[in-house]
């Protein structure tokens, strides 16, 4: 995959998910158009996709009516994040988005079917299954084995 720089992070977003917007106005301070221009030096990424991962993807997760495209929409952005050859912007995909999962059950189980091969593949190679209660590793026995 070729690099992706930080800055290209928010305008991605926005031509991927949409729906994050708002997000993306609120850790500017502005506009979308104007914080996705590349032009503003306006944020840090770790916040940036912690705040992705708090204000879309948990939520998004954890409706009861799941929205089925936008969580695939979400994912094929997590996806080209951690693909990506720049190790500072894989690096912030998987702290801020991978492994808050690990800290609660019920937004792992959610998240595992809908995620991408590289997403998935980093998930399970750090999932500790010893920790695992016996009902998520049921939920989950489809993708641990």
């Amino acid at each position: 995959m070729p690099e992706l720089g930080r800055r290209e992070i928010p305008g991605l977003l926005l031509r991927m998910v949409p729906e994050s917007r708002r997000i993306i106005e609120a850790a500017a301070g502005a506009p979308a158009g104007q914080a996705v221009s590349g032009s503003m030096e306006w944020f840090d990424l770790y916040d940036f996709l912690s705040a992705v991962f708090r204000g879309l993807l948990s939520p998004a997760l954890t409706e009861k009516n799941r929205d089925d495209d936008l969580l695939a929409r979400s994912f094929d952005f997590v996806e080209t994040v951690l693909r990506s050859s720049n190790e500072s912007v894989s690096g912030a995909g998987y702290f801020q988005v991978v492994e808050p999962l690990f800290g609660s059950e019920d937004l792992l189980v959610a998240a595992v079917p809908v995620m991408r091969e590289e997403t998935l593949r980093l998930t399970l190679s750090e999932l500790d299954t010893e920790r695992l209660s016996s009902g998520a590793r049921a939920a989950l026995v489809d993708y641990l084995t």
